[in-house]
């Protein structure tokens, strides 16, 4: 499977802060451009964490518990619009943690939920 990483930052979830703005609201660009957009909370409404996998719901839905080599356990709550098939994005709070994973392909243990 494809590994690669994400950060709660503008670059990995396509927000942007407005210059008039100090602090929030964020709007989403890309296919959600001007919309509001909670920075760390997840296409499933949780907060993102270490653990937090985004997937294709359509082959992993919400609460499929993964296991990732390098990284540990985790669970799908989040969805990517450059994450289709077999590739996942795994969550990291730190931005450089993030770019130094970069892209792997690995054996991931996939356990889909009942």
């Amino acid at each position: 499977m494809v590994v690669t990483a994400y950060d709660a930052g503008p670059e990995s979830c396509g927000w942007e802060r407005k210059y008039w703005c100090i602090g929030p609201p964020v709007y989403a660009y890309g296919p959600l451009k001007g919309q509001r957009k909670q920075v760390g909370i997840t296409a499933d409404g949780s907060e993102a964490k270490h653990g937090t996998i985004a997937a294709d719901t359509r082959l992993y839905p919400f609460g499929t518990k993964m296991y990732v080599p390098g990284y540990g356990w985790g669970e799908v709550h989040d969805v990517g619009s450059a994450i289709k098939g077999n590739h996942i994005d795994i969550f990291f709070s730190d931005r450089d943690d993030a770019l130094e994973w970069g892209r792997k392909y690995l054996k991931v243990i996939v356990l889909l939920p009942k």
